[in-house]
């Protein structure tokens, strides 16, 4: 593949960046601080911006594939500002919108898909159950048929996006088949739990929920499949959504660091110039640009439809994840104490850094699959 981006690409870039003046950015700050009412009104805010210059309909539905490289291009631009602005917006159009593109009908793209294209939908999946050795694929939410439709019971432990969205797709089962049910805010026997205080990502807006015969008409029911295809694609997406926002969060603790290193002084030089700086600083550069490519020939190799693409994902996923930590670990060295002060891009990306790591495929099973398509090739 070219490793230089195209003009389309290219000028994707500088719509999403123009996005993000000084003022968005303040604005966009707030919401590691902001309530719940707060954060869904800054997300609408933003998801309307961004659908205006096309973002949010970009390869979701038949042109996926065929848009990936030109959506690379514009997510590695947000990414790098927000971590938690990043996962909230691709939460919602990748995993939510793709699911509905991909598996439901023409009622679902006008009621729920052309609405989110325009940025009025904050989108959920709910794939994690507690505990359970099959807790991501919800077999323990089950969906029993009643009349034209479904009662739907179950737990999911940890869903991003779950207190702000005005739709959730909760992976289940109906007669042990793997199914999607669409459930809306507010429905009768849905109760999400407090917001978590998670570690990073403090923008976030992540809950449990709880389902008690939630009534779920069958044409807001995605499948159910004879096989886990539709699983399989979220993982898959939402695997690359985390490994994008790695190397933005790379990126981000990379630059502060360096403009750290260029504005403080000991004695009468710039910490930049002392050997030991500059050689943690060019490795910070070396892990994040390798990350950098193996993502987009990951995603390149996912838009030519290749079978290499799944283990691909797999190997950006365990190498951003971890080069990710590595270069916060590397910039809080360099900033020292005022980095270990709370309230810097350096200390919020050292606790950020670990989550790509446990969410999705985690990088032991990661390694696990890398290693299975290994045997699978090359064969004792």
């Amino acid at each position: 593949m070219n490793f230089d981006w195209q003009t389309e690409e290219n000028e994707i870039k500088k719509r999403v960046a123009a996005l993000f003046d000084h003022p968005a950015l303040t604005e966009i700050e707030a919401m590691e601080e902001a309530a719940p009412a707060g954060l869904k009104n800054l997300t609408r805010r933003y998801l309307g911006r961004l659908a205006e210059i096309g973002y949010l309909g970009l390869a979701i539905g038949p042109q996926a594939r065929h848009e990936a490289m030109l959506l690379l291009a514009a997510q590695e631009e947000t990414a790098q500002v927000s971590g938690s602005l990043f996962l909230t917006v691709e939460t919602t159009a990748r995993l939510f919108g793709g699911l509905i593109a991909g598996f439901g009908g023409p009622g679902l793209g006008r009621e729920i898909l052309e609405p989110l294209r325009a940025g009025q939908v904050i989108g959920a999946v709910a794939l994690t159950e507690p505990g359970g050795t099959d807790s991501s694929s919800g077999r323990r939410t089950i969906g029993r048929a009643k009349n034209d439709g479904y009662l739907v019971s179950g737990t999911k432990g940890f869903v991003t996006n779950g207190l702000i969205a005005d739709w959730l797709a909760v992976a289940g089962t109906v007669d042990h088949r793997p199914a999607f049910f669409l459930v809306q805010q507010g429905q009768t026997g849905l109760v999400l739990g407090p917001r978590l205080k998670t570690l990073g990502y403090h923008g976030l807006a992540v809950s449990a929920l709880e389902l008690t015969e939630v009534e779920v008409p069958s044409n807001l029911v995605l499948g159910p499949f004879d096989h886990d295809q539709a699983l399989s694609l979220v993982r898959l997406v939402q695997d690359l959504i985390l490994t994008i926002g790695s190397v933005g969060l790379a990126g981000r603790t990379l630059s502060a660091a360096n403009q750290y290193a260029r504005a403080y002084h000991r004695g009468d030089q710039p910490i930049f110039a002392h050997q030991e700086v500059r050689f943690k600083i060019a490795d910070m550069v070396t892990l994040f640009q390798t990350a950098q490519l193996l993502t987009r020939r990951a995603v390149w190799f996912y838009s030519q439809g290749d079978r290499e693409a799944e283990v691909l994902a797999a190997c950006a996923k365990v190498f951003c994840a971890e080069a990710a930590e590595k270069i916060a670990a590397l910039s809080l060295q360099i900033m020292a104490g005022r980095g270990y002060v709370s309230g810097n891009a350096v200390e919020r990306g050292y606790r950020e850094a670990k989550y790509a790591a446990l969410a999705g495929t985690t990088s032991e099973v990661s390694r696990m699959n890398i290693a299975d398509e290994l045997l699978r090739r090359y064969p004792a």
